[in-house]
């Protein structure tokens, strides 16, 4: 009995000293615990921050892809831009530009809807045009907008222009078209600059409609060029009268005109040989008549030195119309059904000077000249109004103070006399403010 009391003491005693050693642990499990605790609230803080993350990151990564799709970045030819993952470079180019003229002689833009110089129409002295001197006027219509696109394709890179301007007769400020066509490789097909014409013997002026006696059209045309590397290029084309070719009066375009033309460059200049056939044709419910008109052409242009050029061309024909900017054009004896063509003669001389980075200059020469023969008998017998001659001399400076900014100012005088012998005289002057972009 007493072994057994004593037993029973004993698991008392250990059973008190447990509870009291497990009594005395409590606190280090408490902070055990909250520090699990607190590492597991921090994992799932963790758990969410990831998820925010990878989502942001995913979001950024849409974002980027269509950014991506629409960037536009540095086209492939200079100056041009281009849609990233595209392989079309746009290149847009223009310029807003004021003309300020002050006309000495009599009105001349009112009878012609022309408000740059255009000698054929200068007021004939004893005119009431001519009592009208001294106006002065402003206008913006020469403001341009071009683009160009340049795509690479399998037969090399194809080039597209479209080109208009606000020069119209109008008066309205309507846009008109200069440039549409495609160039890929020798061949052109669109409307630009006519084959005829030799861009690179053309002097510069601030008049907008340039050197009297010069050819400067635009024509819808087909245009090859074969190009060698000794013998320079030798062009052909085939054009028509641009509006799709509209004409005036009884007039009718039945046959495109036929141009060529060879042209070689060279360290010291250039020089181009042009020429051309034409159609002149009526058509009315009385008379049917045509004539066929021909031109030929040189130039050239021949640097002095770095600073200094020279240019020169030289353009005869008959019935060539509208190849000269002041052709007389032909007439018609609706009577006989005879079309009569006048021979024409024009000539361009122009010197320019390179003064500095900012300023140049220039100074030209240009006449166009009607001669005798059955065209100026018919319209001297039926007293209608024809130019003998026509001239024009020009002194301009141009100056650019900054970037994309250029200021002109010239002085033009200029002639006309008529077949009849009567004659005006226009002096005028001429200042120009261009603001460029894209060039």
């Amino acid at each position: 009995m007493k072994m057994m009391n004593k037993r029973v003491l004993v698991a008392a005693v250990a059973a008190a000293v447990s509870c009291s050693a497990f009594a005395a642990a409590d606190p280090v499990l408490d902070k055990l615990e909250k520090q699990i605790a607190e590492l597991q609230k921090q994992v799932q803080e963790l758990k969410a921050t990831q998820a925010k993350d990878a989502e942001a990151r995913k979001e950024l990564a849409n974002q980027l892809e269509a950014q991506g799709k629409e960037a536009v970045v540095k086209g492939d030819v200079p100056g041009s831009i281009r849609r990233s993952g595209e392989e079309t470079s746009l290149h847009i180019y223009g310029f807003a530009r004021l003309d300020a003229v002050h006309n000495f002689g009599g009105r001349n833009n009112a009878s012609t809807g022309d408000y740059a110089a255009y000698q054929p129409s200068i007021a004939l002295t004893g005119s009431s045009d001519a009592a009208r001197r001294g106006e002065t006027y402003m206008f913006t219509k020469t403001s341009r907008l071009g683009v160009e696109a340049f795509t690479p394709t399998k037969f090399g890179a194809l080039n597209t222009k479209v080109e208009g301007d606000f020069y119209n007769t109008t008066g309205s400020g309507l846009f008109r078209l200069r440039h549409a066509y495609g160039q890929l490789g020798s061949w052109l097909v669109g409307q630009t600059w006519s084959t005829f014409m030799d861009l690179d013997s053309t002097p510069e002026t601030v008049d907008f409609n340039g050197a009297t006696g010069n050819t400067s059209l635009r024509q819808p045309q087909v245009r090859y060029t074969y190009v060698t590397p000794n013998l320079g290029n030798f062009i052909a084309a085939i054009e028509t009268k641009a509006n799709g070719g509209a004409t005036s009066g009884d007039e009718m375009t039945r046959t495109p005109d036929l141009v060529l033309r060879w042209e070689k460059a060279a360290e010291w200049g250039h020089v181009a040989l042009r020429g051309v056939t034409t159609e002149n044709a009526i058509k009315s419910d009385a008379t049917t008549a045509s004539k066929r008109g021909y031109g030929i052409g040189l130039g050239g242009h021949y640097v002095v030195t770095d600073t200094t050029a020279l240019l020169a061309s030289t353009s005869y024909g008959q019935g060539m119309g509208r190849f000269f900017n002041e052709s007389v054009g032909a007439v018609t004896d609706s009577g006989i059904g005879k079309v009569y063509l006048p021979t024409e003669l024009g000539l361009v001389f122009g010197v320019q000077q390179k003064f500095s980075d900012s300023l140049r200059g220039s100074v030209t020469y240009g006449q166009q000249r009607t001669y005798n023969g059955d065209y100026a008998a018919y319209v001297n017998k039926n007293s209608i109004t024809t130019n003998r001659f026509v001239q024009s001399g020009t002194v301009g400076l141009i100056w650019a103070p900054v970037a994309n900014v250029e200021l002109g100012g010239e002085f033009m005088l200029s002639r006309r006399e008529t077949l009849d012998g009567r004659s005006g005289t226009e002096p005028r002057l001429n200042f120009a403010a261009t603001y460029s972009f894209g060039n």
